[in-house]
């Protein structure tokens, strides 16, 4: 009976000793998850935070995304047709420019007017009175403008009456043999994709973009002085510079232009993840007559894409993005399609944005393009280690 009860004591005390144990890997492991969360949410969230948490001397646009900055900067830059130093000198954040106190008057002025006239809607904005002007402008020509083009989705030029538009599945499956087919199309599981600015500047900087089927997407832009990596592993979009700086945020036009870049050839998402997907009418190009396939993409921007009557090709991009003042226009050029592998690319992509407006995509010409390489999937998860 006593050897009983001293195998249970020992018993006890060894279980007494494994709870003490359990319950320290416990609170170690509490303690190791909370401080990975905290630092992931730190690292992924930042343009989620308010602005003023992620950038100086922020106050009259208190409370925005920090992820949504760039895009009013690009708003209001355009609306007068200047750009950054216009208010800013070097330090964003000091405040020795009459352009920026106004500048913030300014915006207090759109928005009370907004809030009080048309509930809160923006009616009203930078370009209602500038109109790509400094100074407002407040006399009506003599010379009146020429009359606004109305635009329709009943059938535009080009089309006899009675003569219908084809389907929304006509017009992109047009597009996709006159790639290539989609055969060829499906091949194709990875790129990797050397460019330069059209206009021969920045000759000692790189730009390569790195994409790899489904969906991932890595766009490296290096110079000597500075690197910026942008990319989307498929789940999460996230970008990062070499300064590890703000600039270096993931901005919202960012973000949705990145994932326009993970599509292995522009606009394959139109028929599997855009919505309210529609053919609107045909326009002409130059001599060329397109139809127009119109669309909201999964991160709401409002697209239009312009294929050509004849060859079946994309000849242009336009895009809305949505900022906190308005809409802001994005659109792309395309010429000098090449077939690589089977598959036609075009090579000289133009970009056009109002005017002023800093951060918008560079015109380019691709200088090589290298298909179905392997790509680790760590390529897309973030920047590489900084090199000793």
């Amino acid at each position: 009976m006593k050897r009983f009860r001293m195998e249970n004591r020992i018993a006890w005390q060894n279980a007494d000793v494994v709870r003490v144990i359990i319950f320290w890997l416990c609170m170690i492991a509490f303690f190791l998850c909370r401080d990975t969360a905290a630092q992931t949410s730190t690292s992924e969230s930042r343009e989620e935070q308010p602005a003023e948490k992620v950038f100086k001397n922020i106050q009259v646009l208190k409370g925005m995304r920090a992820g949504d900055l760039q895009g009013a900067m690009s708003f209001i830059a355009s609306s007068l047709n200047v750009d950054c130093d216009f208010c800013h000198r070097q330090d964003f954040s000091q405040d020795v420019t009459k352009e920026k106190r106004r500048a913030r008057e300014m915006i207090l002025m759109v928005r009370q007017i907004n809030q009080e006239a048309f509930q809160g809607k923006n009616a009203v904005n930078c370009f209602t009175c500038h109109q790509g002007h400094h100074e407002p402008i407040s006399l009506a020509p003599i010379t009146p403008p020429p009359p606004r083009a109305q635009k329709t989705e009943a059938v535009t030029a080009g089309t006899p009456p009675g003569v219908p538009l084809p389907s929304v599945a006509e017009v992109l499956e047009h597009y996709l043999q006159a790639l290539g087919g989609q055969f060829a199309l499906s091949n194709v599981k990875s790129r990797i994709i050397r460019t330069q600015p059209l206009n021969g500047q920045n000759s000692e900087s790189k730009t390569v973009l790195y994409q790899k089927a489904p969906q991932k997407v890595l766009l490296v832009m290096e110079s000597p002085t500075y690197s910026l990596w942008v990319g989307f592993d498929g789940k999460r979009a996230w970008a990062q510079d070499s300064e590890k700086s703000y600039w270096g945020l993931l901005n919202t036009p960012q973000r949705n232009s990145i994932m326009r870049d993970s599509e292995l050839y522009q606009g394959s998402r139109i028929g599997s993840q855009y919505s309210s997907v529609k053919v609107t009418g045909k326009e002409n190009i130059g001599e060329r007559e397109t139809y127009i396939v119109a669309g909201t993409s999964p991160e709401k921007t409002s697209e239009e894409f312009f294929f050509d009557v004849q060859s079946g090709l994309l000849l242009r991009r336009h895009i809305l993005e949505q900022t906190v003042f308005g809409g802001f226009q994005i659109q792309a050029d395309f010429d000098d399609y090449r077939e690589v592998g089977g598959v036609k690319m075009p090579f000289i992509v133009r970009w056009s944005s109002p005017g002023g407006a800093w951060g918008t995509k560079t015109s380019l010409r691709i200088l090589e393009v290298r298909q179905n390489e392997p790509i680790g999937d760590d390529k897309f998860d973030g920047p590489p280690p900084k090199l000793p």
